[in-house]
């Protein structure tokens, strides 16, 4: 008797600790660390800008032009913090006369609205469009950069709009595999999770030239997701790894003077030399 109740009492904590997590699950996956964002990147020709979703939510967003000729790049990033942390992630595409648009999305940095996969998508469609409408740059001009979370979000929008290429930062194959790895004790995860960003099931509709670079240190996204979502992308592609990198620190480690190769590689085929 005794052991029958302690399998019970052990099953009732087992149906209770599973229960928090689904019901709580947008707590594990969305981290807008702090109300606010401090402008303290402002300097250097980065401004404010404000765009409107679909939905009727003005977002706030950073967003530096481009200079003639050059593309705009179009950065989504990951579910911790805001923007004000990710200009040092930019700053050599901005050296190299990109365009940067920083994407904040709902709930994050002081925007309004309340962070879900389907929100974050209408943020990213209000963000090229304007970029399309108001600043007048083809979407063949832009580039999405896709960093963890946010690779799940450029991927999305590369099904969308016919963009230049795609920039994956320590990206996922899905959103659910990472989850079913992190929570091994949740069965069905498959039914029970809410935002998926099922790369692995788009990735293969991306007509852009994808660029991946994966982590080897990395203990949040570990490498092989990444792998997983390079093998199901059409070609053009490329993949790099830093063996020393970690989840939050490519540009550290060559990922953006990769990324600009891999572009400038891409333009050379598009415009080939005149022949003699």
């Amino acid at each position: 008797m005794m052991v029958l109740k302690w399998l019970g009492i052990a099953l009732l904590v087992y149906v209770l600790y599973v229960s928090i997590i689904i019901v709580t699950q947008r707590n594990f996956m969305y981290f807008p660390f702090g109300s606010k964002r401090p402008n303290i990147y402002l300097s250097g020709g980065m401004k404010v800008i404000t765009v409107k979703t679909d939905d009727g939510l003005e977002l706030e967003a950073w967003y530096d032009p481009a200079e003639e000729g050059k593309p705009t790049i179009i950065m989504f990033h990951g579910n911790g913090q805001s923007i004000a942390y990710r200009p040092p992630k930019v700053a050599y595409y901005r050296e190299q006369g990109y365009g940067v648009l920083l994407a904040e999305y709902r709930g994050y940095g002081g925007n309004p609205g309340k962070t879900t996969e389907a929100g974050v998508y209408a943020d990213g469609r209000a963000y090229i469009n304007w970029l399309i409408n108001d600043q007048k740059i083809a979407a063949d001009n832009i580039i999405l950069y896709g960093e963890s979370l946010g690779s799940g979000v450029a991927v999305q929008m590369a099904t969308e709009y016919d963009v230049k290429a795609v920039l994956l930062d320590v990206p996922f194959n899905s959103a659910l595999a990472v989850a079913q790895s992190h929570f091994f004790v949740v069965p069905f995860l498959e039914y029970l999770m809410w935002d998926q960003y099922r790369s692995d099931l788009k990735i293969k509709n991306i007509n852009a030239p994808v660029f991946i670079g994966l982590a080897g240190s990395d203990m949040v996204v570990r490498p092989h997701f990444g792998r997983a979502l390079f093998e199901l992308a059409v070609e053009p592609k490329q993949l790099k790894e830093y063996p020393k990198a970690g989840h939050m620190d490519l540009h550290h480690h060559g990922f953006p003077q990769d990324a600009v190769a891999f572009l400038e590689a891409l333009d050379k085929e598009e415009k080939p030399e005149a022949a003699e």
